[in-house]
Formats: structure tokens, sequence, C-alpha cells
């Protein structure tokens, strides 16, 4: 033992060159086998992840961007307003079937998750037995109606928050119509933060037609009056694009009587009235107008409805009741020869003697009321009647639709107000159908009185004071006129203004007499009340019977005969765009997917590309598991030598 040890400190490190060669190759070989080991374990790391992501079901696609096909339930809320029907071309599905359809086969794509539908028309919520019967429901079919986007959302919210159904996904299909998207209503702040408190597996996908228009003309009934034996319809066409000058045929149907007339439209819109006879028989009838088919079939007819002769009454409220202006206000509110006309002078304390129910027209030269009569020319006006105010001797301090008469000024001597500009397409001084304009340019006063409010100006002075303004409450107009016609005052009375203006506000009075016989598509009004009957009266599509509150026709409805057309917002060509959403829906996590920039799947199963993903993976694994050939050293040759001879 003790010589083992000490001969171990005797022994000395001879350096040989063969050795150092040696373990330079072991280094150099140990690191290649821990690369090809660290290749090896990446490669089943790989293929177990793909597999992982294949079981998962994963999808992709403009619409949904990336998802998984574990989805639980999806909400589908379905606008099916009239501007849904548009069509990109002639001869394509319209954007409702399109949506539909692309809804159906991506929700078989993910599985066929639960599936619940929000439609716009009836907002009722139920749940889609499967994808394939979402075509063959009632509650996806056309309509005539305007939809709701705050109030859709809402009700999706609601419902997660009620069911808590798991993972789920809102995928609202919508064409971006601003009247359908509401954005200036405040209620987009309580949508905003009701999605913001979804839980965060929720997802928002919009499924967008575009903002871009396309080229489509439609048709609006704006009033509707019987005047003895006349029905005059006020009637507008828009376009969606203003591509010059054009001429629209235009089809009238009166009790099945048909006439036709073409009109030229140059821009944007065209308003215009047509005069339809009528016989002494005609106590009640109904009819349509029509245009033809073009991108969006929805919007090329209204349908409208009469009953009998209805007076049309107008009172005079006057501080001098007796005076000559007072009686001058009453002739132009009922002309002589017009046996329904009537008006009646009375004084602000003799109110209680209008029957508000059946008058068109308020004219009130007196002080502004306040209390119960104020209350009731408000209610009047809010509910389609109107009113036009005329300043009184000494005005007062109360305040009515938020104006109120100021100070009381007379022109410099020898010198006269002269008007400056005024508004040739709006209002009751607007230009006439035959765009003659009104001589507003030759109105001349010496006396007037300023007004004070939030409203309109629809006409000046050559000082920017206004001469004639304007206040909308309701569906009624409330007009402020600070001159007389009264020579004390001004030449009204020789320019004949007030009289248009009058005349022009009696007719939208009356428009409200006759309200009776019509109705928006999805209104209570256009409702069964009680047990009655509804009976389609036109002949100008087939009835169906599931779509009949929301569909466009004249019906009669027990004792009632209704004409329902769409509302009027759409007809406009405006939409949201993408700012504006951006703006609506500030601080939550949306996907936005518009139909006509990216691929028409809304989803795309990927599983498959994972599972080529897994075999491409673990034949790499097995390239690198095999073992290199073992090569020996070469072999050395042998050679006979023949013996020495």
């Amino acid at each position: 033992m003790i010589i083992h040890l000490l001969n171990r400190r005797r022994f000395r490190i001879v350096d040989w060159a063969a050795t150092s060669f040696l373990l330079k190759a072991s280094r150099e070989s140990r690191g290649k086998k821990k690369l090809k080991h660290i290749l090896i374990l990446i490669c089943r790391t790989l293929a177990i992840a793909a597999l992982i992501f294949a079981v998962a079901r994963p999808l992709l696609g403009g619409f949904l961007g990336s998802g998984s096909g574990s989805v639980g339930t999806v909400i589908l809320v379905l606008d099916r307003s009239a501007s849904m029907e548009t069509k990109s071309e002639s001869g394509a599905p319209s954007y409702r079937q399109s949506v539909i359809t692309r809804v159906s086969e991506a929700v078989e794509k993910m599985g066929s998750p639960r599936l619940v539908l929000i439609d716009s028309a009836s907002g009722d919520i139920q749940e889609v037995p499967s994808p394939d019967a979402l075509p063959e429901l009632s509650t996806t079919f056309a309509t005539d109606t305007q939809a709701d986007i705050p109030t859709l959302l809402t009700k999706a919210i609601d419902y997660i928050d009620e069911t808590n159904p798991g993972q789920t996904e809102i995928w609202l299909a919508s064409d971006m119509q601003r009247g359908d998207w509401r954005p200036t209503d405040s209620r987009w702040n309580a949508v905003r933060a009701g999605l913001e408190s979804l839980p965060s597996e929720t997802k928002l996908r919009i499924l967008s037609s575009g903002s871009e228009p396309v080229e489509n003309i439609a048709i609006e009934l704006v009033a509707s009056r019987r005047v003895e034996d006349n029905l005059f319809l006020d009637l507008k066409l828009t376009r969606s694009k203003d591509d010059g000058a054009s001429t629209v045929p235009i089809t009238y149907s009166l009790q099945g009587a048909r006439s036709a007339e073409r009109v030229k439209i140059n821009g944007q819109e065209l308003r215009f009235q047509k005069r339809l006879p009528l016989s002494a028989a005609d106590i009640e009838g109904s009819g349509w107008v029509g245009i033809p088919s073009d991108n969006n079939p929805r919007d090329n007819s209204v349908f409208f409805a009469f009953g009998g002769k209805e007076p049309v009454k107008s009172w005079i409220v006057s501080e001098k009741p007796s005076s000559n202006t007072a009686n001058y206000l009453r002739k132009a509110a009922a002309p002589d020869g017009f046996d329904r006309y009537s008006s009646k002078i009375i004084a602000p304390t003799q109110t209680t003697k209008i029957d508000w129910a059946t008058a068109s027209l308020i004219v009130w030269q007196a002080q502004i009321p306040n209390g119960a009569v104020a209350a009731q020319l408000q209610e009047f006006t809010t509910s389609g009647g109107s009113v036009i105010f005329f300043p009184p001797e000494k005005p007062s301090e109360n305040i009515i639709f938020g104006t109120t008469w100021g100070v009381i000024e007379d022109a410099p001597a020898d010198e006269y107000f002269i008007n400056g500009s005024w508004i040739k397409d709006d209002g009751p001084w607007r230009n006439s159908l035959s765009d003659q304009k009104m001589p507003i340019d030759q109105v001349r006063g010496v006396k007037r009185c300023s007004i004070q409010g939030d409203g309109s100006s629809l006409a000046e002075w050559d000082d920017g004071s206004p001469l004639l303004y304007r206040q909308l409450e309701g569906l009624g107009t409330a007009i402020f006129i600070n001159t007389l016609p009264d020579d004390r005052w001004s030449n009204l009375e020789f320019v004949a203004l007030h009289l248009v203006a009058i005349q022009r506000l009696l007719e939208k009075g009356t428009d409200r007499l006759h309200a009776g016989y019509r109705a928006f598509a999805g209104s209570e009004k256009a409702k069964l009340r009680g047990d009655e009957v509804r009976d389609r009266l036109d002949a100008f599509e087939d009835y169906e019977p599931a779509l009949g509150p929301y569909r466009a026709g004249v019906y009669r409805l027990g004792e009632r005969v209704i004409a329902v057309n769409r509302p009027a917002a759409e007809n406009s060509p405006l939409r949201v765009n993408v700012d504006a959403l951006d703006t609506l829906l500030e601080g939550t996590s949306y996907s936005l997917f518009e139909s006509n920039k990216d691929d028409n799947n809304l989803v795309s199963p990927v599983w498959w590309a994972f599972l080529i993903a897994v075999l491409f993976f673990l034949l790499a694994e097995a390239i690198l598991c095999l073992q290199p050939k073992l090569t020996g050293p070469p072999a050395l040759s042998t050679s006979k030598t023949s013996p020495a001879s």
C-alpha cells in the first residue's frame, strides 16, 4: 500500500500528439450527438402539440379571425330590415339570403354548436334546432321593417347574463344601414358597458356587407290626404348614387285601375306630388305606387288607403279677435270655395273651445301661453299638428318649444328691413314642386319682433336675424314668423307668403288626421288587436300570413283598413363606416368582417393541417433516430507474388 502511494507521486505527464487528436474528435462527436438529441426532442414536442391542436378542431376565416370548434353557443343577431334585401348585382342573392347561407355553413363546420337566433323584426329569441333549418324559418324571411341594433345587442347581452351558456360568440349580421344602427342613440353607452361586462370567452363578430352603397332607387310615400274628390300623394324618389339626370317610370294603382307616367330625377332626391281623381262613390279605397324592380325589390313600392271626406279645421287665436289681421288670417286658413275647410277666431282666454283632436292647424297671434294651454299646444304639435306663431303687440317672457319673442324693432326712417337669405328646399317657404321660387326676396318690413331660441332659421333679414324660424316637436312643426301681414308691419299681405306658409302647414297638420290609415311595418298599429282577423286587400304580391305585420301592403284588420309601408329611414343610402363603428364600440373587443373585402368563407377548419404536421414531425424524428452506417478501416490488399524462378 505504501509502495503504491509512493509510486503515484513519481509519474510524469507526457504530451502525446496522437492522444490530443483523439480527445478533440471525441468532444466534437459529443456536441453533434447533443444537437441531434435536441432536434429529436423538438420534433416529438411539436408532434404532440400539433396533435392537441388537431383534437381542438381550430378554425380560421376572415369573419372569425381565428377560433376553436369548441364554441358552445353562437347567438346570431339577424338584421331583417328592408335594406337587407339589397343585391350586389342583378340576379345575385340578397344580402340577407347570402349571410344566412354562409352562417349556416359556418356553424356546421364548427361541429354544430348550439345556435340561438334573435331577429330584428319580431325581436324574439329562439333556439334553432339545426343549421340546415336556418334558411327555412319564417323568422329569417324578408320584411319591410326597420332594425334597432342597440336593442338587439342588449337582448343578446341579457340572454348571456341570464343563461350563462359558457363559451359564446355573438354574430351580428347587418348591412350597416345608418337608420338601423342609430349612431346618435344614447343607449350605446349601456351597450358598451354590457359587452365589457361579459365573460372574457364571449366574442362579438360583426358580419357586414360593407359601407359602399349599391346602385338603387327607392320610392317613399311622404304624405297622403283627400281633398274633396281628389287624393293627393306626396312622393319622394331617393337614389343611392347621383349618376346625373335619368327618367324613372312610375305606375299608379287606385282601386285596381292603373295609370303610368315618367318623372325625371337629377340628383339624389326628387320630391313630387300626384293627384289622383276620385269618384263620388269612392267613400274609401286603397292602392299602390311602384317603380321598376332594381337591386332591392322591397323599396320599389308604397301603399296608401283613404276614407271619406273629413273636415279640415283650424283655429286663429288672436289678442284682437275683431281686428283686420285676425280676419285676414282666418281667410288664409279657410279659402272661399272649399266647403270642408273651416276656421274660427277666438281670444287667448277661449282656448277651451278648441277641439284639439280634430284640429289641423293653430295660428297663434297673441302672447305665448303658459301652463295648461302651453301643455296642450305641445301635445298637439308632438302628435303631428302644425302651429304658426305671429308676434303680439306686446311680447311677454313666456317660452314655448324653447323659443320666446324678444323686443319689437322699427326700421329706420325711410328704410325697410330687407330679406337677406333663405333655404329654398325646406320649410313652408320652400320652392314649389316645379322648382318655382317663392318671392321671399320681395319681403319688406317696417316692424319686426326678434326671435330667441335654439331652433333653425329658414329665412333671415339682411342683418342675419331670423325672419322665418322653425322648431320641430315630435311629429309636428312649430313655425315663427317675426312680422305680421299688416301694412303697419310688412308687405306680407301683398307677397302672400303668409298664405303659402299657412296652407302648407295646414296640409301637414291635416296629414295627421289621415295618418289613421297608415302604419309602419312591424309597428304596434300594424299588428292585430284582440280578436281581429287580417286580410290583405291589394294584389301587389302573394300574401304570407306569417309575415303579415312585417310586410308592406294594404290590410283590413277587423274594422280597420291600414296601408303598411316600410319606415322612411330604410330608403337612406347612408351607412355606418369603420370609424363610426369604432366609436360606437370603443373599449370593446370585436371583429369586423366585410363581405366585399374578405374571403366568402366565414370559417375554415384547419385541423387536418395539424394532422399532416403530426406526420411530418414524427417522420423527421424517425429520420433523426436512424443510426449512421458503421464503416471499418479500408481492407488491406493482398497480392500473391510468384516464387522466384
